[in-house]
């Protein structure tokens, strides 16, 4: 029986790595394989663990927001090229986070993204990376099969930060790097599905500073906070228009008591509950709301969460979602330049329960034929084999 290798080697919000690694280890031993997991722990011995795995023979190798990248054997080879099977990190945020990563010395380093434009910013910008492709995580449905919450509400699972708060860790940054972050944003404000490397790349073009493409991953890295402040920027303005109107909103997650407006009397508040456990919660509400501008031209899993467990997905309009989705029949776009968008077609949903029902049904299809779980380890088996037959056909052209 051929043989998958999963890892966890960071824990990341929520536990979602956990989560992941065991979901797609679960769809590869369906598949016929023999799936094996391995979660890494700050308390283990590294060798130990991590030794045994060099002497067997995987068809690939994956993990999430690894820190394998940066381990390396006692004669300075890296760990990933003493490993017998292609190796994929699967990074779930901007690459800009993961320059550490991505600067490995590792030949056997293969990335994935859930963005088309962080592709391609990998490609250009971490020309070491073995290969770099774009694949949003899959998703996982519900145990829980009863019925609807009797309310209809608009449910946000996610984490939040005061934008403020994050924009003191901007303004607290030594030159250049405050000016430079300061109108990346103002750039991004203004025109949503602006990625963050095309508006740092038109500011320095701007003021006349040309950087070479590692130092360009250089200061993307130092400047993360207005990568952030983006993200918390578009949740404050969504969920502000919401209730302006008066809809009813659940946000789910950390960090929620920092969010503050004006009239507050139609949101709710739930505590933040292991990733696994959100399934659970989006299976009961009807409308589950996603707001990730930080992803422009890709999709955050969150849609496939809500298209798994019937929950209609209203969704910020890119050009990704625009061109492997029906929009209006399988998701709902709103337009994060005018949100009004937003309010209009939320209060529509809440008001037509025939239209959820019709849009639940076709997501639903859509995310058994495209998004599960099963859909993704067979999408990673397939780049696998891609590589494996280059690297064979190198070696046979070989004098």
């Amino acid at each position: 029986m051929e043989r998958i290798l999963v890892f966890c080697s960071r824990e990341i919000c929520y536990r979602s790595s956990n989560f992941f690694a065991h979901q797609i280890g679960a769809a590869y031993e369906e598949a016929g394989f023999c799936a094996d997991i391995c979660e890494l722990s700050e308390e283990d011995d590294m060798d130990a663990v991590l030794e045994p795995l060099l002497e067997k023979p995987y068809r690939l190798i994956l993990d999430f927001n690894s820190k394998l990248p940066h381990f390396e054997m006692e004669d300075g080879v890296p760990y990933l090229d003493r490993l017998c099977g292609p190796f994929f990190d699967y990074l779930v945020d901007h690459p800009l986070f993961h320059h550490n990563a991505l600067m490995t010395k590792a030949k056997n380093m293969h990335a994935l993204v859930l963005d088309e434009g962080q592709r391609d910013y990998v490609k250009a910008c971490y020309p070491q990376a073995g290969s770099v492709h774009m694949l949003p995580l899959g998703a996982t449905q519900a145990l829980y099969d009863g019925e609807k919450a009797k309310e209809c509400r608009i449910l946000f699972p996610g984490t939040y930060d005061s934008p403020e708060g994050v924009y003191e860790i901007i303004k607290a940054s030594p030159e250049p790097f405050r000016g430079l972050m300061e109108q990346v944003i103002e750039r991004r404000t203004a025109e949503p599905l602006l990625p963050m490397e095309r508006a740092f790349a038109q500011v320095l073009e701007e003021i006349g500073m040309e950087l070479s493409g590692e130092k360009f991953a250089l200061f993307m890295n130092a400047m993360y906070a207005s990568d952030a402040f983006i993200r918390d920027y578009f949740r404050k303005k969504a969920l502000d228009e919401l209730l302006r109107r008066g809809l009813p909103v659940t946000v789910m997650g950390e960090g929620w008591e920092k969010y503050r407006c004006a009239d507050e009397h139609s949101l709710k508040r739930e505590r933040a509950v292991p990733f696994g456990l959100s399934f659970e919660r989006i299976a009961k509400e009807h409308i589950l709301l996603n707001v990730s501008p930080i992803f422009n031209r890709g999709m955050h899993d969150r849609i496939p969460a809500g298209m798994a467990n019937h929950a209609v997905v209203l969704t910020e309009r890119n050009p990704w979602v625009e061109t492997h989705f029906s929009v209006g029949e399988e998701l709902v776009c709103y337009e994060l330049e005018n949100l009004s968008t937003l309010g209009d077609l939320a209060g529509e949903l809440i008001e037509n329960p025939a239209r959820r029902r019709d849009l639940a049904e076709a997501a639903y299809r859509k995310f058994l034929a495209c998004h599960s779980w099963e859909c993704r380890a067979q999408e990673i088996l397939a780049l696998a084999d891609a590589l494996a037959q280059d690297v064979n056909a190198g070696q046979a052209e070989r004098p």
